[in-house]
């Protein structure tokens, strides 16, 4: 029987080290976000404080605006030529190109786009929220379950897509009848009183519609053999699927994947692609934000830090003297960067291992909305996870469908496969949860996320994972290195979620405008 790290590796290849993450917190083995969406309240700075914040992604752009709102002049240093970092929306025109030499052109039509980084945000998540809120980023209703989907498993159901309604229906109504049959066997009498377990009888029976003798025998949640129609044409339930076939392991993230606090419903989307979120930052931000500016080195002077960075474009040296430095950059990235960071802090940043993530969208005609499905994943038992069906344009022509969201050691492995080998791939996951219409797939794209430019992967791996992420490397950079600040959503106990980022962001810009202020008095 799978243990429960089983269990969450499991989760883990198919919603990321995020997904592990909120399952650990589900099972109490984590705290909880203590993220809120109310205004932050910083010390304003002595006049003339200077801060360079290196990163224009979510850490990188909360910092900007905070310290900005409390007077410190921030200058933000972006490599890329966008801000928002993980952050990423593909629509027409946008090139990705990877550090394997790839370059792909998107040519999806006109209001399509696919998220290739974060794609929902939480209810819960108030951090991230709160900024929508306050820079009215529209959000619309990202259907995270839809129980029309499927899930494919080679020993359930024949090995055909099973639609996740039966799954989720069969085994509940399976597993109290059990618990129904042991209350009315004495079973449970030290823990019941009589009038309990009439009480809890009753409410079994509603609850897994199971029939006067207690058993279960199928149920029309699970879905219909003949739907219900006009005049005397009554539907008729399927028939259930037997218990043994619903213990299969591959089942279990399906039918619980949504039980989890951070995919509970109802989720988040903004209107128009995850980006609008970084750019309502940098509209607010204007001329503090530099792009195509590579940090070269970082280095402490009698009086503050001081950042050499290099325009992409013209490969023009320049300097950036500041009083400290937020540094929101991949630990990955930073460790190739000539620092005077003390040893303890190099080593640890040479050592940080991430995690693999990555995705494939293709444009099609919406053929899943004539098998009832309006968003939500169809699970599949393979390197490329799922499919993931857009939550807006209901009854459009077209939409954008991903046939492949892949994480850990099947991201890897898919990763390493040429490009075209990674987008037919995906396509054939395609054909297998929908047969026959993987014809319609067009303008496959991918984001390989250990293959973009000044990412190099999507996450760390686990603070205490064995490849050399420590506990200590964790406490180590959630300090400052002199004058020099980490904000990342890896310093958090929500890595690979924005409101990570965000907090962690929110947590330093206390922690420099605390020092600032202290300093000036």
């Amino acid at each position: 029987m799978p243990t429960r790290r089983q269990f969450l590796e499991k989760i883990a290849a198919v919603g990321g080290f995020s997904a592990a993450y909120a399952s650990m917190r589900a099972l109490g083995m984590m705290g909880e976000s203590a993220g809120s969406g109310a205004p932050l309240r910083v010390a304003t700075a002595a006049p003339g404080t200077r801060v360079a914040i290196l990163g224009a992604g979510m850490a990188g752009l909360v910092s900007a605006w905070e310290l900005r709102q409390a007077g410190y002049q921030v200058t933000v240093l972006e490599a890329r030529d966008r801000v928002g970092g993980r952050n990423w929306t593909v629509r027409r025109g946008t090139r990705i190109e990877m550090t394997d030499g790839t370059v792909q052109t998107c040519h999806y039509a006109k209001n399509q786009y696919f998220n290739a980084g974060p794609a929902r945000l939480p209810s819960h998540h108030q951090a991230v929220l709160g900024y929508c809120r306050r820079f009215g980023v529209a959000l619309e209703t990202e259907v995270n379950l839809c129980r029309s989907a499927f899930v494919l498993a080679e020993k359930v159901h024949g090995g055909k897509p099973l639609r996740l309604s039966q799954a989720m229906s069969d085994t509940r109504g399976y597993v109290t009848e059990l618990l129904t049959k042991a209350i009315n066997r004495g079973r449970l009498d030290d823990q019941l009183s009589l009038d309990d377990r009439d009480r809890m009888v009753a409410f079994l029976r509603v609850y897994g519609d199971l029939n006067r003798d207690g058993e279960y025998r199928g149920s029309t949640r699970a879905g219909y053999k003949i739907t219900p129609g006009a005049a005397d044409r009554k539907g008729v339930a399927l028939d259930p699927l037997s218990m043994h076939e619903l213990l299969d392991v591959d089942l279990w993230i399906a039918v619980l994947f949504d039980e989890f606090v951070d995919w509970h419903a109802t989720m988040l989307q903004p209107v128009g692609g995850m980006d609008r979120i970084p750019n309502a930052f940098e509209t607010r931000l204007g001329t503090v934000i530099k792009r195509a500016q590579a940090v070269q080195s970082i280095h402490h002077t009698a009086r503050g830090v001081r950042i050499v960075h290099r325009d992409t474009h013209t490969g023009v040296l320049h300097n950036l003297d500041a009083d400290y430095a937020i540094c929101t950059l991949p630990f990955n990235i930073l460790a190739g960067i000539e620092s005077d960071f003390s040893d303890p802090v190099k080593t640890a940043l040479q050592r940080i291992k991430y995690d693999h993530s990555l995705k494939i969208a293709f444009e099609a005609p919406r053929f899943w909305e004539d098998q009832h499905i309006y968003g939500g994943i169809s699970y599949v038992k393979n390197d490329t996870g799922l499919v993931w069906y857009p939550s807006y344009g209901f009854h459009a022509p077209r939409g954008i469908v991903l046939g492949a969201y892949a994480n850990g050691e099947a991201a890897k492995r898919l990763g390493a496969l040429p490009l075209a080998a990674r987008i037919a791939a995906a396509r054939a996951s395609v054909e297998q949860v929908h047969p026959g219409c993987s014809q319609w797939l067009e303008h496959g794209l991918n984001v390989t996320w250990a293959k973009i430019p000044y990412s190099l992967g999507p996450w760390v791996l686990p603070w205490d994972d064995a490849e050399g992420n420590t506990e200590e490397d964790f406490k180590l950079l959630n300090q400052p290195a002199g004058r020099v600040y980490f904000a990342s959503a890896n310093l958090s106990q929500m890595p690979g979620w924005q409101e990570g980022a965000v907090v962690s962001a929110q947590r330093v810009v206390e922690m420099l405008a605390a020092r600032s202020h202290s300093a000036s008095t």
